[in-house]
C-alpha cells in the first residue's frame, strides 16, 4: 500500500475546500476508491497513468488558452491537442508518434466511461457533488498509480508528445502532479 501523508494531500489547492470543510470524509472518500483501483493489473495501472498524465497536461494546456495566459499555445495548436487527448479517452486507445499503441481491456475501458461521464457531471454540468467526487476519485488514481509509475508514465508523455504539447506544457503537467507525489513519497 502506497503511503500517503494526508496532511500534505488536503494543501492542494483544488482539494483543500473538501479537506476544509470535512477532513476525515473527504480522506473516506478517497479511500474507498482505493480497492477497485489496487485490483487493477499492474499493466493495466501502466497504461492509465499514461492516460492521467495526458489528461493533465491537455488540462493545463487548455486553462492556460481560456485564461489567455502570455505563453497559452494557438487557437490550433490548443484545438489539436484537446483533439488528441479526447480521442484517445473515445477510443479507448492511446496511438505514440512512435508507433507504440497502448489498449484497454473492456473492464478499463468501462471504468474510463464512468470516469469521463463523472467528469462531465462535474465540470460540464457544474454539479458540485459530482466534483468533489472527481477529486476524490483523481486523488485515489494518483495514489493507486504511486511515484515510480507516475514518473515513468511523465518521461513516455515527455518523450511521446512534448512536439504536440510541447516542453513547456509538459513541464506544467509535472508541477501539476507533484504536490500528489510529494504527498505519497515518504
Amino acid at each position: 500500500m502506497t503511503y500517503v501523508n494526508w496532511s500534505a494531500l488536503a494543501e492542494i489547492s483544488e482539494l483543500e475546500p473538501y479537506f476544509a470543510e470535512d477532513f476525515s470524509g473527504f480522506q473516506q472518500q478517497i479511500e474507498q476508491h482505493l480497492p477497485g483501483l489496487m485490483a487493477i493489473a499492474e499493466a493495466e495501472l501502466d497504461n492509465l497513468a499514461v492516460l492521467r498524465v495526458l489528461e493533465v497536461c491537455n488540462g493545463c494546456l487548455q486553462w492556460a488558452f481560456r485564461r489567455q495566459d502570455e505563453d497559452c499555445l494557438s487557437v490550433e495548436q490548443t484545438r489539436e491537442c484537446m483533439q488528441t487527448v479526447i480521442g484517445f479517452i473515445k477510443i479507448k486507445k492511446i496511438t505514440c508518434p512512435s508507433g507504440k499503441i497502448i489498449t484497454f481491456t473492456p473492464a478499463i475501458e468501462q471504468l474510463m466511461e464512468e470516469t469521463t461521464q463523472l467528469y462531465r457531471q462535474a465540470f460540464k454540468q457544474n454539479n458540485q457533488t459530482a466534483k468533489q467526487e472527481y477529486y476524490a476519485y483523481s486523488s485515489a488514481q494518483f495514489i493507486a498509480y504511486g511515484g515510480d509509475r507516475l514518473g515513468w508514465a511523465q518521461d513516455l508523455v515527455e518523450k511521446e508528445f512534448s512536439s504536440l504539447f510541447t516542453p513547456h506544457f509538459i513541464l506544467r503537467g509535472k508541477k501539476y502532479i507533484a504536490p500528489y507525489l510529494q504527498a505519497i513519497t515518504p
